[in-house]
């Protein structure tokens, strides 16, 4: 599923940049050529406080897969990870209790990285399951950013666990442009193609594994730090993605528009004036989160109708369930029945 958005929104750390152009240069090709059109100067990649809009860094892919133009290469590219490279949010992980925690601050915080896509995880059955969602760009740039994150999951599991660390499987929503062989061969795994979803799942019981470098002071110590950090980058004065940063980060506990305001640190009736001229209101974000996160809780949890009424601050289940028809045109019985049908299609290749 792709899904349009700001695309000049300042959200890509300039470090990778820096780190696509290395690569680029360690092939032969000059920063120049692979930052045309980018709007990037060459003196910016030492500013590594700075950052880019996804658009700027879909331009700089887009040259670089068009010089390489080998689709194997990609595949077949080792990649090495360290947890310094993920900053505080890797010391967030390494530090948690359980691989479990790690990797639920990972999906958490993953848009500090610069992430391109929405990522959601969850049990399914005996598989654990992070699921790529909405990414902003298709095509083989798309293709990459996919092929990227999930050849990266393994090792840094293995960092994390210190035990060398395979995927049980690998679901692609694209055709395979290389042959298949290649892709078992990158992803050490079964590989399929044409999927409703971009998955890669693994043995569930491994989540409960404790993790070595567990520390419970340095983890809540670096994730309140990611926290703030998150809500401090400058997108464009994105002020509603930032409303809905601080919302998705405490579901069932969603403040008052005050505190909103405070967290930002701006008046109430200054973000209140903001939101009017952006022709929405809180209470219209705070909607918006709870729809999201209502849909997901339908789709991947078994949790019942009143206890997602309660997640949710509903006082009364019923005004949940009319809530939810208004934005769905069906009650949540339904939209949890309509999924579960289409996922079961899906997997049987209807």
């Amino acid at each position: 599923m792709r899904q349009s958005d700001n695309l000049d929104k300042k959200a890509i750390p300039l470090g990778m940049i820096r780190t696509n152009v290395k690569l680029a240069e360690s092939l032969g090709f000059n920063t120049a050529t692979v930052l045309a059109g980018s709007h990037i100067a060459i003196s910016d990649l030492d500013n590594i406080e700075h950052r880019v809009s996804y658009r700027q860094r879909i331009r700089v892919l887009e040259n670089i897969l068009r010089l390489v133009n080998q689709p194997d290469y990609w595949l077949a590219l080792e990649q090495e990870i360290s947890i310094s490279d993920f900053g505080l949010l890797g010391y967030a992980m390494v530090s948690s209790a359980t691989l479990e925690k790690a990797i639920q601050i990972a999906v958490k915080y993953h848009k500090m990285a610069g992430a391109m896509f929405e990522l959601s995880f969850f049990r399914d059955g005996d598989d654990a399951v992070l699921r790529l969602d909405n990414l902003l760009a298709d095509g083989p740039v798309g293709e990459y950013l996919v092929q990227d994150l999930f050849k990266g999951i393994s090792p840094l599991i293995g960092v994390l666990t210190g035990e060398v660390f395979t995927p049980s499987k690998i679901k692609l929503d694209y055709s395979p442009v290389s042959q298949r062989l290649n892709y078992t061969r990158a992803f050490n795994c079964d590989v399929e193609f044409n999927q409703r979803y971009c998955e890669y799942r693994f043995d569930a019981a491994l989540l409960d594994k404790k993790l070595a470098a567990a520390d419970s002071d340095t983890a809540r110590s670096c994730e309140e730090a990611c926290r703030r950090l998150l809500i401090q980058i400058d997108i464009e004065d994105d002020l509603i993605s930032r409303i809905c940063t601080l919302l998705l980060s405490t579901p069932g506990e969603f403040p008052k528009l005050d505190s909103v305001a405070a967290s930002l640190s701006i008046g109430t009736r200054t973000l209140r004036r903001r939101l009017k001229s952006l022709n929405t209101s809180y209470q219209k974000v705070l909607d918006s989160v709870k729809q999201k996160l209502a849909m997901q809780y339908l789709q991947s949890t078994t949790l019942s109708v009143q206890e997602i009424s309660d997640l949710l601050g509903y006082s009364e289940v019923t005004n949940f369930r009319r809530a939810f028809v208004k934005w769905a045109d069906m009650s949540p019985y339904q939209y949890r029945k309509q999924f579960l049908d289409q996922d079961q299609q899906t997997q049987l290749g209807y």
